[in-house]
């Protein structure tokens, strides 16, 4: 969705809106646009939106952030302010594992595809054209698929909003948009909010 879709959703009043990793990349920026989105609520109570992190995307955050601050680490502390900011962490329950098999079976059918598709990832991730290799062996089988086939099944199944950078096919048929059309929107909103308060 771009920036006037996404107002035109914003402005209904009712959202949820889940955050992939890629998202959640710069703490400043995250902070800063729940922040924008929390005045909105403040200023109207129309606007009745809920800020939820899926819980594999938490987990890859989480990860980033033990490595970044090593000993310095304190989960209660990740906890306390996704808390003051109104974010939830959305747990992963067996109907969002059903999305998930749906959306992978939608695009890879047969087990062959799905292996195939493994295969070509796995190749792609480490900068080599398929195309060109003959000599690598495997079908596939053991190749892994990535979280974001999570994080787009729980999308799905509750109807949310994604805010995501990617494009590939874990997010295809996803109602999805970035966060710079996210941001763009919400700082639209907000103008526009200040100007019929001060007036």
């Amino acid at each position: 969705m771009n920036q006037h879709e996404v107002y035109n959703l914003l402005c209904r009043g009712e959202l949820t809106m889940a955050f992939d990793t890629n998202a959640l990349f710069s703490n400043k920026r995250f902070r800063s646009l729940c922040n924008g989105i929390n005045r909105l609520k403040d200023c109207d109570k129309q606007y009745q939106f809920n800020l939820v992190v899926p819980a594999p995307a938490h987990a890859e955050k989480l990860h980033d952030l033990k490595q970044a601050y090593r000993d310095h680490y304190d989960f209660n502390e990740v906890i306390k302010g996704l808390t003051d900011k109104g974010i939830r962490i959305a747990s992963f329950e067996p109907h969002h594992a059903d999305i998930v098999a749906d959306l992978v079976g939608e695009q890879f059918p047969t087990t062959q595809t799905w292996r195939t598709f493994k295969r070509e990832r796995c190749i792609a991730c480490l900068g080599l054209n398929k195309d060109q290799i003959t000599l690598i062996q495997g079908s596939g089988k053991t190749c892994g698929a990535t979280v974001d086939w999570l994080i787009a099944g729980y999308a799905k199944a509750e109807n949310c909003l994604l805010v995501t950078g990617d494009t590939r096919e874990e997010f295809k048929n996803i109602m999805k948009t970035t966060l710079e059309h996210l941001e763009a929107a919400v700082e639209q909103l907000l103008q526009e909010a200040t100007k019929v308060s001060t007036t």
